[in-house]
């Protein structure tokens, strides 16, 4: 994004697209965390990518606040410090397909899938 004019804000579209292709690619593995609604993966060793379920606050349809979950995506340095917040109102497509994807992975569906069609097959 090197030259980009600084009046615009930083679109993070294209590097959510790009964690979501290498993620089906199966070039990341995204990992779970202490909290069941989080998962990270680490790129070139100096960057981790932390996605997580937080509360957002919003309005209903009649103008009042309203709190619900969506996933937002942090960019760490490092030390695990936040060098970047992505809101899923901020990436054309919201962050729920990649947050999809990296539970997937994180809890090893596929292979619980398998192991639980095996035993139903059995029954």
């Amino acid at each position: 994004m090197a030259g980009q004019p600084l009046e615009r804000e930083l679109d993070p579209t294209p590097l959510v697209a790009a964690l979501a292709d290498k993620t089906k690619a199966g070039k990341l593995s995204w990992q779970p965390t202490a909290d069941d609604n989080t998962f990270i993966v680490s790129v070139g060793g100096e960057t981790t990518f932390k996605l997580a379920l937080e509360g957002v606050e919003g309005e209903d349809r009649w103008g009042q606040p309203e709190y619900t979950n969506a996933p937002v995506l942090h960019l760490l340095d490092s030390k695990g410090r936040k060098i970047w917040e992505i809101s899923s109102s901020e990436v054309k497509g919201g962050l729920w397909p990649l947050y999809k994807l990296a539970r997937r992975i994180g809890n090893k569906m596929d292979d619980k899938m398998a192991a639980l069609m095996e035993v139903v097959e059995k029954l």
